[in-house]
């Protein structure tokens, strides 16, 4: 494994003593069925969080100053040793806190991706990257040579061995062909099973079915003995023409039905950073209060792919705009989950004047108005 090093930039909050001084008010009293944002420097507020919250954060996803130099909302420009030095801090406390099935979406563009990159490896082991998820937003960022359609969000596990596979659900409008004149209409085939030579006779889907012929099939099934018997009754399994049915046993999918996929790594589901821009605007009565914000469905679907418990809690320690926790109302709304947040933000000066003085404020002025449309609630905790 390549060593990573860099001159290390100390901050305040490195001695403890200074740290122990600070209290959250309210104190902070950790509830899984308590939404929480936490205005403080999240620095020490990690390290405060640390001893309630080791190993109980399922999902993180944080979206750090780039350090691209530009002048948005965040301190956006660090001499890079600083940026490391200030991201790695942050992010050993975030690996702390991760539970041992959980994992980390970091966003990033360009200008530090692979440098993250290798930090997140040394962080977190290689062995624990899950991928990059790009996300393409509109038309783009361009130079002289070329135009840049994706911006990154790396994944990392706390134990890649215990997270669980990705998943995202997918319908079906594709399907041209009715092989068997089926009177649900046209459908494609899909595999069902491993063949024999992949196949364990010791695990629990090894059995053997029938084809309408009496060919028999003896492999190891993608679904169990159950449902495998309750799609062969719906005429779900194709076995090829009639009337030798002897082709392998493959799945029935029709236009209009969903299923389960492996989630692709290029993001195109979603709207782009102007309709987010234009979203919050509206939704706060003001127009460019905060620069670039995400879009409510980029973070859901992150959210949604990991598969996570629909009781998950979710941590956002670069909390911004809020985006976070109006996207985890959303998707509560949309499965009937029970997730939860943690939102901190430190109440730094927005640039433009206007109804709020801080990102905090209008963060928590986002989180307020998301509650009451979700009908949800959130503590507000302050440490100065």
């Amino acid at each position: 494994m390549i060593t990573f090093t860099w001159d290390d930039t100390p901050e305040q909050y490195d001695d403890p003593s200074l740290v122990n001084k600070l209290n959250f008010e309210p104190p902070f009293i950790f509830s899984p069925e308590a939404n929480y944002f936490i205005q403080s420097d999240n620095y020490p507020a990690l390290q405060k969080l640390s001893p309630q919250l080791k190993e109980k954060i399922d999902l993180i996803y944080i979206d750090p100053p780039y350090n691209t130099g530009n002048n948005f909302a965040y301190n956006d420009k660090f001499a890079r040793d600083e940026w490391l030095s200030f991201m790695s801090r942050r992010l050993r406390l975030a690996q702390e806190l991760l539970a041992p099935t959980g994992c980390i979406f970091i966003a990033i563009d360009q200008s530090e991706l692979h440098y993250l990159k290798i930090l997140c490896d040394q962080l977190f082991g290689e062995q624990n990257y899950v991928n990059d998820f790009m996300w393409l937003h509109g038309k783009g960022k361009k130079d002289t040579w070329s135009r840049t359609l994706q911006q990154h969000t790396l994944c990392y596990a706390k134990d890649k061995r215990q997270l669980a596979p990705f998943e995202e659900t997918t319908q079906t409008d594709w399907a041209t062909q009715n092989k068997d004149n089926d009177p649900r209409g046209n459908w494609f085939s899909g595999s069902i099973s491993f063949s024999e030579k992949r196949s364990n006779p010791k695990h629990k889907n090894y059995f053997t079915i029938k084809s309408p012929s009496g060919v028999e099939w003896t492999r190891q099934w993608q679904r169990p003995r159950q449902e495998m018997d309750a799609l062969l009754a719906d005429n779900r399994i194709y076995f090829g023409p009639a009337p030798e049915y002897k082709g392998v046993p493959r799945i029935k999918i029709f236009n209009e039905d969903t299923q389960k996929i492996i989630p692709r790594n290029i993001i195109e589901c979603v709207d782009s950073t102007r309709h987010a821009q234009a979203h919050l605007d509206e939704l706060l009565g003001h127009k460019g209060l905060f620069d670039n914000p995400k879009p409510v469905e980029l973070i859901s679907h992150l959210i949604e792919i990991t598969a996570m418990p629909k009781d998950a809690l979710v941590m956002d320690f670069f909390a911004g705009s809020g985006t976070t926790f109006e996207a985890v109302c959303q998707l509560n709304k949309k499965d009937g989950g029970t997730r939860h947040t943690i939102l901190i933000q430190k109440p730094e000066p927005l640039q433009e004047p206007g109804p709020y003085k801080t990102i905090s404020d209008l963060c928590w002025a986002r989180i307020q108005k998301n509650a009451a449309q979700y009908n949800q609630s959130c503590t507000r905790i302050t440490m100065p």
